[in-house]
């Protein structure tokens, strides 16, 4: 008994701490599954596969995107969540939204500005920034360092302005309560190499900066997760 009562005031002092510092982006207490958005087996698919984490089991929900695509990113609110660009039989900026509460599947109608694939995304509590990545420029292909934002609230879309500092794609992101965080990725200078540098992303104010401590080897085509720490 006495071990269940620490483990409950251990949990309650964790969530107070959490509403003092705006945490629940790091610390879901209601998140009960992970969604799972297109990809390739090695055809491109559509599928959404949902994971259970009561249980860890594994199984296909049946709502699904409405375009097979790979190389696409995602984000999410407490609410929804949101699988953006990608690539199919061409290039695609649309920002399709699952419902967590019953799973179904739309598109809202707010896109991103360009078509774009193989970049990374990470968020806060307000916002989802799409970051770097290969966008289309008819008719060409061009590696971008933008961050693109996706307010939560009303679902629009921006540029913020404030960029990655090099242009890059196949990179990774994570989050904690206050930044962002976008490290490797494959730049667009001969000859193609892989990046080993870390660039915050400031939650407060939107501004990036390089973080000083980098990956030990240059790094691409990974994927990042986080907590609360």
């Amino acid at each position: 008994m006495a071990s269940g009562v620490f483990g409950l005031r251990k949990v309650y002092k964790k969530q107070v701490q959490n509403v003092t510092d705006n945490n629940f982006a790091s610390w879901p207490e209601g998140a009960t599954r992970g969604y799972y958005g297109g990809g390739q087996t090695p055809s491109t698919i559509n599928t959404i596969t949902r994971l259970d984490f009561s249980n860890e089991t594994v199984s296909d929900p049946g709502n699904n995107l409405p375009t097979a695509r790979y190389s696409l990113a995602a984000t999410s609110s407490s609410s929804y969540g949101y699988f953006g660009g990608g690539y199919t039989t061409t290039y695609i900026n649309t920002i399709t939204r699952l419902d967590f509460t019953n799973e179904t599947v739309s598109d809202p109608g707010n896109n991103l500005p360009r078509e774009r694939y193989s970049f990374a995304s990470t968020s806060n509590n307000s916002y989802g920034y799409f970051g770097a990545g290969d966008q289309f420029v008819g008719p060409n292909i061009q590696r971008t360092n933008t961050i693109t934002r996706l307010d939560f609230t009303n679902e629009t879309v921006s540029n913020p302005g404030n960029n990655l500092p090099t242009a890059r794609e196949a990179l990774a992101a994570t989050s904690s309560s206050f930044y962002g965080y976008y490290a490797g990725g494959q730049p667009d200078t001969p000859p193609p190499s892989y990046l080993c540098t870390i660039e915050r992303l400031d939650f407060s104010n939107e501004t990036t900066s390089n973080l000083g401590n980098n990956l030990p080897s240059a790094r691409g085509r990974f994927a990042a997760v986080s907590n609360s720490n």
